[in-house]
């Protein structure tokens, strides 16, 4: 059986990534870096997926092949194993995306809430086929970091993300190396705190998260005309938020800020989560036979050019 984000056993150019990351992001410098984003080259979506057969993420332990086949594996697992006849599959049991200990865990009302199917949750949605393109598309942000964009280094646009602004809380990947205590706003008093400068319960989109390629592209979508509904702009802006969605150890991230609305949506990461992460396989999909199926969702989704 494979194991996935296997950290322990990473490469030294991983390691390397985070300690980057976790020393250098802070709170002050999130803030300059979304004032260097302008978000005017317009392009279409189709034209924007062709850059990730330039992009290797050097934050990921499983795999060292253009992002272009991950987009497209996530996105045909979500295909194959959520969707029947072309509609969301009606009998996908949310406690069935947690693991038991995990479930064991939720606060009593979550268990109450997550009692019941995806559609069920969310039946205010009633075409779910924007989900698959969201495979596709989650990680086009990481074009941050070519030369043709903002040539970013890639601790501000790949891995893991979590708040700024508020202590480093142990569920992140690589907590006992301890980096974290060499960034700056480890020892500032406003910051250091569990809480930090935010309110309880406050929400995640009330927080400075560390810049990522999930910032960057669900801005991307919300600035420009799409027909995508905004729990696709959730899933894109929070998939890579680990610690908060699927815990080491089970023990959940950052949850006092999280507020209703982010309850609401965490079986909807856990649902993407299982199809990012598991898709990753050596076989390479064959793009040419797919090619028009997607065509298709594109021109339904993001028929207009987008504002990278």
């Amino acid at each position: 059986m494979t194991i996935f984000r296997n950290y322990n056993k990473a490469e030294v150019s991983v390691r390397n990534l985070y300690k980057k990351m976790y020393t250098q992001q802070t709170y002050g410098k999130k803030i300059v870096v979304k004032r260097l984003i302008t978000y005017t080259k317009e392009l279409t979506l189709d034209e924007a997926i062709q850059y990730l057969n330039q992009i290797i993420d050097e934050s990921d332990p499983d795999v060292d092949f253009e992002q272009i086949y991950h987009g497209y594996q996530t996105s045909e697992t979500i295909r194959n194993k959520y969707f029947k006849d072309n509609k969301l599959c009606t009998d996908i049991s949310i406690k069935s995306l947690f693991n038991d200990d995990e479930w064991k865990l939720l606060p009593e009302e979550q268990k109450q809430l997550y009692n019941t199917t995806i559609d069920k949750l969310y039946s205010s949605i009633k075409d779910w086929n924007w989900l698959i393109l969201i495979g596709l598309i989650h990680d086009l942000g990481k074009v941050l970091i070519l030369k043709e964009f903002y040539n970013l280094e890639q601790h501000f646009a790949v891995g893991d993300i979590y708040p700024l602004g508020c202590s480093f809380h142990k569920s992140n990947i690589y907590y006992n190396e301890k980096w974290h205590t060499h960034n700056i706003d480890f020892y500032n008093r406003d910051y250091n705190k569990e809480l930090g400068v935010y309110k309880k319960n406050c929400g995640f989109d009330n927080i400075e998260m560390t810049f990522s390629h999930d910032y960057y592209l669900s801005n991307v979508l919300d600035k420009s005309t799409t027909n995508l509904p905004t729990e696709a702009l959730y899933i894109i802006k929070y998939h890579s938020f680990y610690c908060w969605h699927s815990p080491r150890n089970n023990i959940r991230g950052y949850e006092y800020l999280a507020s209703e609305h982010d309850w609401k949506m965490l079986p909807l990461l856990k649902l993407f989560q299982k199809t990012d992460l598991y898709s990753k396989d050596l076989e390479l999909p064959n793009i040419k036979k797919i090619k028009k199926y997607y065509n298709n969702l594109i021109n339904k989704y993001i028929p207009n050019k987008l504002l990278f």
